[in-house]
């Protein structure tokens, strides 16, 4: 039902993305005009919709539908990674706050996910700034996918499955339909996050997470596997900071390939709705979040030892003072509200 209520939700934003084309397109690119914002507001808005599924999932769907260039998608794509950091984040902080036990442990998760993250958003930035590598990926793609002919007989089968969506927009304005979208996108979403949560959260599930999260190869398969069942990073991140704090999982360098695994579980919502578009280069922006997944952990995973020393030392000194985690957490939402709010302003 979920699966339905999400690709419903693309149909929805992708018509009613149609119908305002000309105004959305006009206020998006006076926003996000370069690489440079579409990057901050990835980061900030998979930030504050608490999902790079969803973000990413739109971001494709405004670019099928011709609204956001390539370029400017895929650089969105890009900091949205950075974005999903932002929850687990601010449940370690909170556990701070509280004065809850093993926080160096809580930290650990935390800093993993945002360091990793961090590092790969300046590595493929400046990549995509410089020589706009991702951009060739996603154009390169939609060329590929281009001789594919079964990607267009996607969206003609998704409308007779769907047939109440023209319906609703010949009473709603469009651009009440591209919220009730994005609304119901959301929903769908969180509703699988919520009943997967809960079953990962029951401690049964704790066992099963504990025996994955003792070998590297399969805490990668893990991330991978759990994350494709609750499509969402942050929530399949955020899970492990409360089960680190409470000593259910040792926070041991396999923390990191759990963490690539689940960033690359991730892109099947994303590829779904990049189908359900049935535009070759919504496709190629989609291949655009596979492969900085893919690129990232063909990186770190040969790294995992000094990563993690690095990880350790900066979860003990964070854990050890509130006021630098809390000034850390401020800076990191900062950066991004500032540069976007700097592109609005001088639009």
């Amino acid at each position: 039902m979920a699966l339905y209520f999400f690709v419903s939700a693309i149909m929805l934003i992708k018509e009613s993305a149609k119908a305002i084309g000309g105004f959305l397109t006009t206020n998006i690119v006076s926003v996000i005009r370069d690489t440079t914002s579409g990057a901050f507001v990835g980061w900030i808005g998979t930030a504050l919709v608490h999902s790079s599924g969803a973000f990413d999932s739109i971001i494709v769907t405004f670019t099928s539908t011709g609204i956001m260039p390539i370029t400017i998608g895929v650089a969105t794509i890009i900091g949205a990674e950075l974005g999903t950091t932002v929850t687990p984040f601010l449940i370690s902080i909170f556990n701070q706050v509280r004065g809850g036990k093993r926080q160096s442990a809580a930290f650990n998760v935390t800093v993993s996910h945002v360091l990793y993250n961090l590092v790969t958003f300046v590595l493929f930035f400046i990549l995509e700034l410089m020589f706009g590598l991702f951009s060739k990926i996603a154009i390169s793609g939609g060329m590929i996918f281009i001789k594919a002919p079964w990607l267009s007989t996607v969206p003609d089968l998704l409308e007779i499955i769907t047939p109440w969506i023209p319906i609703i927009l010949n009473f709603l304005p469009p651009w009440v339909g591209l919220i009730l979208g994005g609304v119901i996108l959301v929903g769908a979403l969180a509703g699988v996050e919520k009943y997967m949560t809960e079953i990962f959260s029951m401690p049964r599930s704790w066992n099963l997470i504990r025996a994955t999260l003792t070998k590297p190869v399969r805490a990668f398969f893990a991330g991978l596997l759990f994350t494709m069942l609750v499509p969402s990073t942050t929530v399949m991140v955020s899970l492990l900071v409360p089960l680190a704090s409470s000593g259910v999982i040792s926070a041991e360098y396999y923390i990191l390939p759990y963490i690539l695994g689940a960033n690359i579980g991730t892109v099947f919502d994303v590829m779904v709705a990049a189908m359900a578009t049935g535009d070759p280069f919504a496709m190629g922006v989609w291949l655009v979040h596979l492969s900085i997944n893919v690129i990232g952990a063909c990186i770190f995973m040969p790294l995992l030892k000094p990563f993690s020393n690095i990880v350790r030392k900066t979860s003990e000194m964070m854990s050890n003072s509130k006021r630098l985690s809390i000034t850390i957490a401020i800076v990191f939402h900062a950066i991004p509200a500032f540069i976007v709010l700097f592109y609005l302003f001088t639009r």
